[in-house]
């Protein structure tokens, strides 16, 4: 119960609804403020806030059923159909047609079998959507082939609606209270249990009520639906670990510390499982230990190489070699500045370069070996030679040759080859660099990116190029020896580890101890990679714990139930009472039938016709007559329309199909009385329906004009066929109307448009209008025999005789047989077949003018005349 709600005034319904879920009852308050269906959007709003209330945290106002919402005395619906216009596609009805059913209450549509009236009851049943709509084609012998459709013109409450229809739609909601009778609807009542049509209203509410609940539910299924299971199950090898054990035991409650701390994953823990898999793997535990003693001296070797090459390549060696390098080229520079001072007027250029050093060192070398091995270079005595050019040496030649050695063996010079010697001997000291092949392969056995080996190589390779050049320290690239050393160290450890893993698989249950742990790191390093999916989950089960909550609130047991219970007290029992009183009003209270009802769950109930008081289980259908089918039928459609309350029209497609007099009169009677209070229209090929319905107005009217309560005239619409055109209307042909606006209309109407046709010079369409309206002028001659000279003592169709009216007979005199028999004689072969021999010429339009003309003077002239 909503707090703070004034409960006075609410009666025992209103007061169960408000027991109900607040979603529920928020549903029934827009129900009966929209007065129509949810849409999707709003099912799908129902149900968010259904959830919410199900989970504790309503996140929108809630509402609830004003009080008196549905009381008893709610008025129903008034309808009436005002026109059926724009017909397409339907059977063989002209394009266009219509029916124009007028203000009154009763309409009669009459035609001829053939005439299209049977087409315009299969469209209205189809607008409305009959339990037997009927399936509609085109006209099948024509080649246009247009889907059927109309507009429908109809007053709702007062409110004119102009509603457009076409087959592909289906029938029109708002038309859907329009009740159609005919042979198949019959056939439902009779042959097999039929469905109630009609609810009180709060069947009614509750009826819609439980669909919008239902809708709601499958709603939450579908959002059920659309949130399957994502988590993935532990494949075998991880059954029994702890974390298949978390898998199965993740529930909407579990914390998000739980799933971080079973999904955890380290880099220690995948070297862990990595050295476990390795030791696992050992099934020759010597000889691998064996491998591990050789991949431990080969990494003792390669650690040594890398410390050397690090060592001779170290930024001290740089240093060192660069300073000498600087020292050799300034002591060079000075020796190179004394020789020019020295052989500044030497008759070639530079005697003391480097160049000329070399070539004067060479000169000793050949000298001392070759030349003069015994004596000390340069020889320059006589006869001496130039060991250069093995000329003789003139004096000024020997002075030369003792000059350059004098300075060669100077003191610049020699430091200066000191210094260069120091740098050579610094140069020599050098790391070879690593061959290629070799550096690729200790970088594989290091377990190092290629990449990254490559990039340290490269490194060395500058360093080692730059350590022969460079002027400067900053010039010497560095190389990052930590790549080389991490994966030494690394790989120190896991020689270590594995030595220590081989040594305690040798110990009992060792092995069987790491198989479970390895078992466990890798159900773990599994289930790392499917956290995403494990959190997912469990939003997943957090929303599913919500709508299946919800799913709980979309229950429509109690509705159900409540509904049961009305149908029981309401429905069944009122429906059972109105049954026999329409069998008695339509003269069947002989006829032993009675409707039992069949629950069929969620309040619908259904009534089949049973017969009283029968020894023998037999079905009704089996035992009754045609014609007393017919009458129970009848009586079973009135009664469950009329429990509706509403005043929609009742639509009869010819009621008294199989009944004889009494019960053709009995039915004619109750349609009189139905159309007091609603709108009634009649499809029927029977003069005689329309004979009995005329009549039964009129005695009514003759009964009730003192009270006021006189019913309008039968509106008439008559159908009728032109050749291979059906569906042509009009408000009443003249073998219909009455004697005297039967004439006026066949001058006012047809006679104007049969002149048309002749002054065109249409010789056809003149032709067939002209036998047509000479036919109907024959018809109307004799009904006023019948209506006019004879003062309708006795009717055709009619069992009852007007003897109060025989007194008028008085005036009849004969002259008025005699012009009566001369226009029947005369038009007499246009009515009646002819013998071939005999020619039948058509009257000119004036002569037919003038006999209408007559003929209306005479009736006015008779009915005002007075009896003698």
């Amino acid at each position: 119960m909503m707090e703070g709600v004034e409960e006075i005034g609410r009666d025992e319904f209103e007061q169960w609804l408000d027991d109900r879920p607040q979603w529920v009852q928020t549903a029934a308050s827009r129900l009966i403020s929209a007065v129509r269906r949810p849409t999707p959007e709003e099912i799908s709003a129902l149900a968010s806030i259904c959830i919410a209330e199900a989970t504790g945290r309503p996140d929108v106002v809630l509402e609830r059923m004003p009080t008196g919402a549905l009381g008893s005395t709610a008025a129903g619906l008034t309808m009436k159909l005002l026109k059926v216009d724009e017909v397409q596609g339907v059977n063989a009805i002209k394009a266009g047609a219509a029916l124009e059913f007028g203000d009154s209450n009763l309409v009669v549509v009459y035609g001829m079998n053939g005439a299209g009236k049977s087409g315009f009851s299969r469209l209205i049943k189809s607008v409305c959507g009959t339990r037997s709509t009927p399936d509609i084609h085109p006209n099948v012998f024509s080649d246009v082939a247009a889907p059927a459709s109309a507009v429908i013109t109809a007053s709702l409450d007062e409110a004119v609606s102009v509603l457009p229809w076409s087959v592909e739609q289906g029938a029109i909601p708002k038309l859907r209270n329009v009740q159609v009778f005919d042979s198949l609807t019959a056939n439902s009542y009779v042959q097999s249990k039929s469905e109630a049509s009609y609810e009180p209203r709060r069947m009614r509410f509750l009826s819609t009520l439980i669909r919008v609940v239902d809708e709601v539910a499958a709603e939450i299924g579908r959002r059920k639906a659309v949130l399957p299971s994502l988590l993935p199950v532990a494949p075998p090898a991880h059954v029994g670990t702890t974390a298949a054990a978390f898998l199965k035991s993740v529930r909407h409650a579990t914390k998000q510390p739980e799933v971080d701390a079973a999904c955890a994953w380290t880099a220690q823990d995948d070297q862990r499982r990595l050295e476990i898999e390795t030791t696992l793997k050992q099934v020759d535990v010597p000889a691998r230990q064996k491998v591990l003693n050789a991949d431990k001296s080969r990494l003792v070797l390669l650690k040594n190489r890398t410390t050397s090459l690090k060592d001779g390549l170290s930024q001290l060696k740089a240093a060192e070699l660069v300073a000498a390098r600087m020292d050799a080229r300034a002591k060079r520079k000075a020796a190179s500045e004394d020789a020019e001072k020295v052989f500044v007027n030497s008759a070639l250029d530079g005697v003391g370069k480097d160049s000329w050093r070399l070539l004067w060192e060479q000169a000793r070398v050949y000298s001392e070996t070759f030349a003069y091995p015994e004596e000390p270079f340069p020889v320059a005595d006589e006869p001496a030679r130039c060991v250069l050019c093995h000329q003789q040496l003139d004096e000024g030649a020997r002075t030369r040759m003792k000059d350059f050695e004098a300075f060669v063996k100077g003191g610049l010079e020699t430091v200066a080859k000191e210094a260069e010697q120091t740098l050579q001997k610094l140069m020599g000291e050098l790391p070879a660099f690593p061959p290629a092949e070799q550096w690729k392969v200790d970088v594989e056995f290091l377990r190092v990116d290629p990449q990254v080996g490559e990039g340290v190589l490269k490194a060395i390779a500058l360093r080692l190029e730059a350590m022969n050049v460079a002027a400067s320290i900053a010039g010497v690239p560095p190389v990052d020896w930590s790549v080389l050393e991490t994966a030494i160290t690394r790989l120190e450890e896991l020689i270590a580890k594995e030595e220590q893993a081989l040594a305690d698989l040798q110990k009992d249950g060792k092995r069987q101890e790491l198989e479970q742990e390895f078992k466990e790191l890798k159900a773990r390093a599994w289930l790392s990679e499917q956290k995403a999916l494990v959190e997912g989950e469990i939003i997943r089960l957090k929303s599913m714990r919500d709508l299946d909550a919800a799913e709980k609130l979309a229950r429509t047991n109690a509705l159900t139930q409540k509904k049961n219970d009305l149908a029981r007290d309401e429905l069944a029992n009122g429906y059972r009472d109105r049954f026999a009183a329409e069998l008695e009003l339509l003269g069947g209270k002989r006829i032993p039938v009675v409707p039992e009802p069949i629950p069929e769950g969620k309040g619908k109930v259904n009534f089949q016709l049973t017969l009283k008081g029968a020894k023998r289980k037999v079905h009704a259908s089996s035992i009754l007559s045609e014609g007393e089918g017919r009458i129970v039928a009848l009586a079973a459609f009135i009664a469950d329309m009329l429990g509706s309350g509403h005043s929609t029209p009742f639509v009869f497609d010819d009621p008294v199909s199989s009944l004889d007099q009494e019960f053709e009169e009995r039915v004619v009677g109750r349609l009189v009385a139905l159309s007091k209070t609603r709108q009634v229209i009649v499809f029927t090929h029977r003069l005689s329906l329309l004979a009995l319905l005329e009549d039964a107005v009129k005695k009514h009217n003759e009964f009730a004009a003192v009270h006021g309560q006189e019913i309008a005239e039968p509106t008439v619409i008559s159908v009728r066929r032109l050749g291979s055109v059906v569906g042509v209307t009009e408000d009443l042909s003249a073998r219909n109307r009455k004697p005297a606006p039967g004439f006026k209309a066949l001058r006012d109407q047809r006679l104007p448009m049969v002149k048309k046709f002749h002054e065109g010079g249409l010789t056809a369409e003149y032709d067939f209008a002209m036998k047509a309206a000479c036919s109907d002028f024959r018809i109307l001659v004799e009904r006023s025999i019948e209506y006019t000279l004879l003062c309708d003592v006795v009717g055709r169709f009619r069992r009852s005789v007007k003897t109060l009216l025989l007194r008028d007979l008085a005036k009849i005199r004969a002259e008025d047989c005699a012009f009566l028999d001369e226009l029947m004689t005369r038009y007499s072969r246009f009515e009646h077949s002819q013998s071939d021999e005999i020619a039948t010429e058509l009257p000119d339009p004036d002569e037919l003018k003038k006999d209408l003309e007559n003929a209306i003077a005479w009736c006015e002239e008779f009915s005002k005349r007075k009896s003698t």
